[in-house]
């Protein structure tokens, strides 16, 4: 296997792990949250986040080029 075939297989594992995590929190949050609003403004969150980080696992392996590092905290800022 390449260095580049096993630097997309790590990417693809990080992807998978990211995606698998964020089915734990969100459905954590539908299990604590009995107010729909507040449960979809927390699942839209952590939606985000996950994009972020899938975004950013994708631009190391230069398979995305609009990542953008700073975008997340623009986010949170945004909620503050």
């Amino acid at each position: 296997m390449t260095d580049f075939a096993k630097k997309e297989e790590k990417a693809i594992n990080k992807i998978s792990d990211v995606l698998c995590n964020l089915d734990e929190t969100l459905a954590k949050i539908n299990d604590e949250m009995e107010k729909g609003h507040e449960k979809s403004v927390k699942c839209w969150f952590e939606e985000k986040k996950a994009i972020h980080e899938i975004k950013k696992i994708l631009h190391e392996i230069d398979k995305y080029d609009n990542y953008n590092e700073k975008e997340l905290d623009n986010l949170v800022d945004e909620w503050d």
